[in-house]
Formats: structure tokens, sequence, C-alpha cells
């Protein structure tokens, strides 16, 4: 049976793998944010088009 310390060292490693180092995660919720802008943007563009034939 592994020690404590190998199973703490064990899951750290495979969350680091899994989901990045905090730096990495910080960047990608930056990343996120801008997109989430860009598709309000984007949708309120969308809502004042007028849509089919006059």
């Amino acid at each position: 049976m592994p020690s404590k310390k190998e199973t703490v060292a064990k899951l750290l490693a495979q969350a680091k793998k899994d989901y990045g180092t905090p730096a990495e995660r910080r960047e990608r919720a930056g990343k996120a944010r801008l997109g989430l802008g860009q598709a309000r943007t984007n949708g309120a563009a969308a809502a004042g088009t007028p849509r089919g034939r006059r």
C-alpha cells in the first residue's frame, strides 16, 4: 500500500496534468472571459439586424 505522501504526490501530479498550473488556469479563464464578451457583442449585433424579406 502506498504511503500518504506517495498518494498525495500522485493525486497532485494527476491534477496538474488534467487542469494545468494555477497560472495556466488563470490564462484560460481570461481567454474565456474575452470570448464571452465577444459572443455577447455578436449576439447584440445579430439581434439588431433585420431578418427575412421586407
